[in-house]
């Protein structure tokens, strides 16, 4: 998990409000947990999507004393594999399905 502290008038609430504005909108979801002193962001693909495989990171928000402490943690790239793999075998079988997973190959690159 990788941790960073950005220094100056922040506050978890800020990052989270940003986050949760940015990543809440086609294919991915937010959720936000916890109090002002310490949240966490969850970010995932929406449950049934169309396009692309399923992954998930969160970002744990945490106050300090000038400024905020961010930890990201690792992606869930498993689904997204999964789906890259299935596009490569159909594409092995029949070049003409690499035009019916475009939308997918777009949606896990994103």
């Amino acid at each position: 998990m990788e941790q960073r502290i950005f220094h100056g008038n922040l506050t978890p609430t800020d990052m989270a409000e940003a986050l949760l504005a940015y990543f809440n909108r086609g294919n991915l979801r937010t959720q936000v947990v916890g109090d002002s002193k310490n949240m966490r962001v969850q970010i995932a693909t929406r449950p049934g999507s169309q396009s692309g495989g399923q992954t998930a990171l969160t970002v744990q928000i945490q106050a300090v004393t000038d400024g905020v402490m961010v930890s990201v943690s690792e992606q869930a790239w498993l689904g997204v594999a999964a789906s890259m793999g299935q596009t490569v075998i159909a594409t092995l079988f029949n070049p003409w399905n690499l035009l019916n997973r475009l939308d997918d190959i777009a949606q896990d690159v994103e």
